[in-house]
């Protein structure tokens, strides 16, 4: 949206575009307006394919809501992670969607409207796929493995530091860290 030209031979003409040019600007503040209330009422859920999970996120794509089933009882924590995890990234990419329809419903594909779909589109890719992690034995592992050696302490050499002469004359022993602190 550009400024109007200024018509020097018809100054009614400018007014007018003038005129228009504002009511312009302010149709499209309308729009954005209206836009931002709808995106700030927007709420967007999503189910495992296991029916596992349930994720809804808000119009920032933060979960609002995480649910576990039922069939949740007794999944191995790695896939139940997982199952989460690509619940919340469907659930983004509805958003991603949503945003979009939105955008351009209510203001149209200006540089604006595109700058804010383009920003969901950076944010919230479309999900990958990916193999849930294999389950395994249900341990915990604290410290070293028992067939790892222990590893050697760190020992870093202490720089030396100068110690003051106490014999010298005018040297009240203050000028460094770990001198006397009586005068005398």
């Amino acid at each position: 949206m550009s400024t109007p030209e200024p018509h020097a031979s018809d100054p009614m003409k400018f007014a007018q575009d003038l005129t228009d040019w504002a009511k312009n600007l302010e149709r499209k503040a309308a729009q954005y307006n209206e836009l931002k209330g709808r995106l700030d009422a927007v709420s967007v859920s999503a189910q495992s394919p296991d029916g596992v999970a349930r994720v809804t996120v808000d119009a920032n794509g933060v979960p609002t809501e995480l649910t576990i089933t039922e069939r949740g009882r007794g999944v191995d924590p790695a896939q139940l992670s997982h199952t989460l995890t690509q619940t919340l990234r469907q659930a983004q990419a509805r958003l991603r969607e949503q945003v979009t329809q939105l955008t351009m419903a209510t203001v149209g594909d200006d540089a604006a409207g595109q700058d804010i779909v383009d920003n969901y589109r950076e944010r919230f890719t479309e999900p990958v796929r990916e193999e849930p992690p294999a389950a395994g034995p249900r341990t915990m592992h604290l410290g070293a493995q028992p067939d790892e050696p222990p590893a050697p302490p760190r020992t870093e050499p202490r720089p030396s530091r100068p110690r003051p002469n106490s014999d010298d004359d005018g040297d009240d022993g203050d000028d460094y860290f770990g001198g006397s602190v009586l005068r005398r």
